[in-house]
């Protein structure tokens, strides 16, 4: 019960920081024009060297968060025997 608990606390926390990377790359990815200020703040403000980048990273935690959410709730409905 233990891990299904932490489980869920940890898919809903990557989901969110899943979804706050992706956000944050299309807003560097759409919001600077020139080349040497989207390089300048992808790299102080998302730590990669494109927002596409970014992105990519962001959609792979939202993915295996989302995974790790459904498994929680198929070991929480296992134990509890509802269908």
């Amino acid at each position: 019960m233990l891990f299904t608990r932490l489980g869920t606390i940890i898919a809903y926390i990557g989901l969110g920081l899943g979804t706050l990377r992706v956000a944050m790359g299309f807003f560097i990815a759409t919001a600077f024009d020139d080349a040497e200020s989207y390089a300048a703040a992808s790299k102080r403000y998302l730590g990669s060297t494109s927002a596409g980048e970014a992105i990519d990273t962001g959609a792979v935690w939202i993915v295996a968060s989302v995974a790790l959410g459904i498994l929680c709730e198929i070991n929480r409905s296992q134990r509890t025997g509802s269908k």
